[in-house]
């Protein structure tokens, strides 16, 4: 994506500061990025604050993000571990979401975004420096920070160690928060799928080109959970 110099008229890209032909000043600084209004505007304006974020100098909060994503990852391990069917004490569960979650988020998170840059610069040339992949992927993935850091708190309250057994099932004994917990997480994961790609669109690539490209940060992620799977059967 492109916009003209106010002063000689060439054309720059939007991400930009200065213009490369006359050297004016083309657009604002964006030193950092606010939190919770980038969060906020990423639901009321994706394209507006994404160019915020691939201006922006700092590109800060980016590992805190992936921490906090984390529990949610780590509660989908456990659920596919099906926990709740073995001895495990539900404080144990709620450590590993708590303190393991941030840890274990921010190992697949840098994993996913490293494969993702990798897969732009090959493919398309896209020349993505790590932290600002990083910033992308971070607040594009941030319908599932809300079900990490809201939905699942509630969900294990409401549930407990059911959440992650199958005798008997969450589903059964109480179906309609379970199903309707179900359904706002699967709606955050495809607002994340259809998010993730549009800051890469300022990089002069289109929607669907971008699209394919970020499958594989969701393969890697997937990666990740079915190898905790497989961590926590051979462990116990």
């Amino acid at each position: 994506m492109t916009r003209r110099c106010p002063s000689c008229g060439a054309e720059s890209s939007v991400l930009d500061l200065r213009c490369g032909s006359c050297g004016a000043y083309i657009r604002d600084r964006v030193p950092a990025l606010n939190l919770f209004s980038t969060l906020w505007g990423i639901i009321e304006s994706p394209e507006t604050t994404f160019l915020r974020i691939a201006r922006s100098e700092q590109k800060n909060y980016t590992f805190l993000l992936f921490a906090l994503t984390g529990p949610v990852l780590v509660a989908l391990v456990l659920a596919a571990a099906r926990v709740g069917d073995t001895d495990t004490p539900f404080s144990y569960v709620l450590l590993a979401c708590v303190a393991a979650g941030p840890v274990f988020g921010l190992l697949a998170f840098v994993a996913a975004t490293a494969a993702l840059r990798s897969v732009f610069r090959v493919s398309t040339g896209a020349r993505l420096r790590f932290r600002q992949t990083g910033a992308y992927a971070a607040f594009g993935i941030s319908p599932l920070l809300w079900t990490s850091v809201i939905v699942l708190p509630l969900q294990l309250g409401i549930f407990g160690v059911l959440l992650f057994s199958t005798n008997p099932p969450a589903w059964q004994t109480q179906p309609l928060p379970y199903w309707s917990f179900v359904g706002i997480d699967l709606l955050a994961l495809l607002w994340s799928m259809v998010l993730l790609p549009r800051p890469f669109m300022l990089h002069g690539l289109s929607y669907g080109t971008a699209f394919t490209r970020t499958l594989v940060f969701w393969t890697v992620l997937a990666a990740f959970v079915l190898a905790g799977v497989f961590l926590f059967h051979a462990a116990i």
